[in-house]
């Protein structure tokens, strides 16, 4: 076994810091409106648990599906072949624009029927649906400042992005509290702010993106905004090819979480806003693994587009060694620091409770992610991403959702039933990526 070199240590770290603040920033408008709406009162938390829940999988999915232009052109710049990349940036755009209006056709016919069915408290029921119809303005600029990012990191910088996203948090977090607290002549609008914080925020973004992609080499010299490219089936289905196993691969795992937290819905308004609580933390330290495995597609991409399949490898247990030692310092400050973690979202001692509980089981979903999320991004390098789709559609639906039901509801787990199945289908996923990795995918020059 070669060992990563000392060249390989610093461009993956030159690539992965930077990445990992842009991860905590985009991840961070969801963490903190769960804070900020937690301080606003316990219904504006469960009405924002409920709209996330709905939403986030989503966006999560389709950002997954935009994610699919990132190994393509990481492929193509470790080969020397560029003259194809401004059309698949181009064409990213298009798939964006697509999805966004079939979202907002969905949502225009299913939004106020689904919410219904949950059989939510009035005032839950209100929050949740404007902070939905507020969001709405902002999914087309969220959907294309996602494939921009992945656009300009896929090339390497990824300081750019970073730069981008934290500005894009400052300013959310700003109008987080002139929103939901109100200031002036402007009304408090409780947790429904949040979605129109996080819309302006979007549109900032995502503008500020657009101006640099016209002026910033190499894209400048890409002509994105001055040369018109017309549709071609051909470079969106080289995409989607990718995409598509990805979008469902996220989407599983997403749509898990959040299927658990509007399954909470039947324990009452308490442990629905506990949850969303424990959720948004355990999402924001997801970043970690999630940034691990967005630098490994990049950087094995490019070494396997380059056909140097060792340093593929190197590459690839560089990662899994980060995001395994990190995550068992993580997992033990969490653990150390469990009430006061629970305190940034609620002062209620009841609701307080139920977080901490739930927090326990975070600190297992911190070491099952670190194992399985960086393989994934590894797999996606070598653009093998077709075993990533069957294997999270079996572990998380087939598996935790009918696991999870039976321990909540027939022992005395109750609600928390729903995250150990949630924590033992990461476990069999993470098992199952690392077999796929080393015994086929990792050794293509040697079959």
């Amino acid at each position: 076994m070669y060992l990563p070199h000392a060249f390989q240590f610093k461009h993956f770290f030159t690539l992965f810091f930077p990445l990992l603040l842009t991860q905590a920033a985009q991840v961070g408008t969801s963490t903190f409106s769960s804070i900020f709406s937690g301080q606003a009162g316990t219904l504006d938390l469960a009405g924002v648990a409920v709209a996330v829940n709905i939403w986030y999988p989503l966006f999560a999915g389709i950002s997954g599906l935009f994610f699919g232009v990132s190994p393509i052109i990481a492929q193509l710049r470790g080969a020397k072949k560029t003259a194809d990349i401004p059309q698949y940036i181009i064409h990213s755009m298009y798939i964006a624009i697509f999805f966004t209006v079939l979202l907002l056709f969905i949502g225009y016919f299913c939004l106020t029927p689904v919410l219904r069915l949950m059989g939510l408290e009035p005032t839950v029921y209100y929050i949740a649906k404007h902070y939905l119809l507020a969001l709405a303005f902002g999914i087309l600029p969220i959907f294309l400042q996602a494939t921009l990012r992945y656009i300009v990191d896929a090339h390497g910088m990824t300081r750019v992005s970073m730069a981008i996203l934290l500005l894009n948090l400052g300013v959310t977090l700003l109008l987080f509290r002139l929103l939901i607290f109100g200031a002036g002549p402007i009304p408090a609008m409780g947790g429904i702010g949040t979605g129109y914080a996080i819309t302006i925020g979007a549109w900032i973004s995502f503008l500020i993106f657009a101006v640099l992609l016209h002026y910033l080499e190499p894209f400048r010299s890409y002509q994105l905004w001055t040369k018109f490219r017309p549709f071609c089936r051909h470079y969106c289905q080289q995409e989607l090819k990718i995409g598509i196993p990805i979008f469902i691969a996220v989407f599983c795992e997403a749509g898990l979480f959040s299927a658990v937290g509007l399954l909470m819905a039947e324990f009452g308004t308490v442990y629905l806003a506990a949850n969303q609580a424990a959720i948004s933390y355990s999402t924001f330290l997801y970043t970690f693994p999630w940034s691990v495995s967005l630098t490994a597609t990049i950087v094995i991409g490019y070494e396997v587009g380059a056909k140097n399949y060792e340093g593929a490898r190197q590459y690839a247990r560089l990662c899994q060694m980060t995001a395994l030692g990190t995550s068992v310092i993580i997992a033990f400050l969490t653990h150390t620091f469990m009430t006061p973690i629970g305190r940034l979202f609620t002062q209620d001692p009841i609701t307080l409770q139920a977080i901490t509980h739930f927090l326990f089981f975070a600190v297992l979903f911190t070491i099952a992610d670190a194992a399985g999320t960086p393989v994934q991004g590894i797999l996606r390098g070598y653009k093998d991403v077709t075993f990533i789709t069957y294997i999270s559609f079996i572990t998380y639906w087939l598996i935790s959702i009918p696991m999870g039901y039976v321990i909540a509801h027939y022992t005395s787990l109750g609600a928390y039933g729903y995250w150990l199945s949630s924590v033992i289908s990461l476990s069999l996923n993470a098992a199952a990526l690392n077999f796929r990795l080393w015994h086929y995918t990792a050794y293509p020059d040697h079959t």
